[in-house]
């Protein structure tokens, strides 16, 4: 079984070829707008996703939300080396980000042969990043530095107005840069070092440039015609 696990970058577009039609597809947030109109198979999120962002007009098997996958994450702890951590703490070890989390729900929750990503080039527009930077981090944890709009979309679009798009539905937040440069590098080591110890084949399908390119590249295609 192969896994497709699409985030909110401008690479999920490539989401929509038919050749991941035999891919299980797993949404993040905001992806599963890829499938307006359609269905996919799995639905993630955090606990403080905003409402006004739920799935509608679309199709899914089931929705895991943080109670289930950190629940995933505590049972297998000791089959990754963090046994005995439990809750902020064990998180913290894999990841504090929801691409992280999900990622693990899926390989310990799946156990798919392999899991392609896509929209998760982590490439976000420079200069949007930095003035998120500068003018605090505006997220869901301080209200958007107490935003006036009506709705986070609303926000966003007034907010980052100035900037090109780097998610493929509109603006959001570049939210994983909230740590610092070396974050995202060093938890996608230790997620590829955690998917060769359970078996599962981690690739980025994606045709985009990304700043982080530790995952493999890999064509789906491709892939299939190696293992026949």
């Amino acid at each position: 079984m192969d896994v497709l696990y699409i985030g909110s970058g401008l690479s999920a577009l490539q989401a929509k070829d038919e050749k991941y039609h035999d891919h299980i597809k797993v949404c993040l947030n905001n992806a599963w707008r890829i499938y307006e109109g359609g269905e996919f198979d799995y639905w993630i999120h955090p606990g403080d996703f905003p409402y006004e962002n739920y799935p509608s007009n679309v199709h899914f098997r089931s929705e895991i939300n943080h109670a289930l996958y950190s629940q995933a994450l505590h049972q297998a702890a000791d089959r990754l080396g963090f046994g005995g951590l439990e809750g902020f703490e064990l998180e913290t070890q894999i990841g504090y980000t929801s691409f992280f989390q999900g990622l693990y729900w899926i390989m310990l929750t799946l156990a798919p042969q392999r899991i392609g990503l896509l929209g998760f080039d982590h490439d976000y527009n420079p200069d949007k990043t930095k003035k998120w930077r500068e003018e605090g981090m505006p997220q869901i944890c301080n209200n958007f530095l107490n935003k006036r709009e009506g709705s986070m979309n609303e926000w966003a679009n007034d907010y980052f107005k100035e900037y090109e798009q780097d998610a493929f539905y509109g603006h959001g937040t570049p939210d994983p840069l909230r740590f610092n440069d070396d974050y995202i590098e060093q938890y996608m080591q230790l997620a590829l070092k955690n998917s060769q110890l359970l078996g599962v084949e981690l690739v980025n399908y994606s045709q985009r440039f990304s700043p982080y390119n530790v995952f493999p590249r890999a064509d789906a295609d491709a892939l299939s015609g190696k293992d026949k």
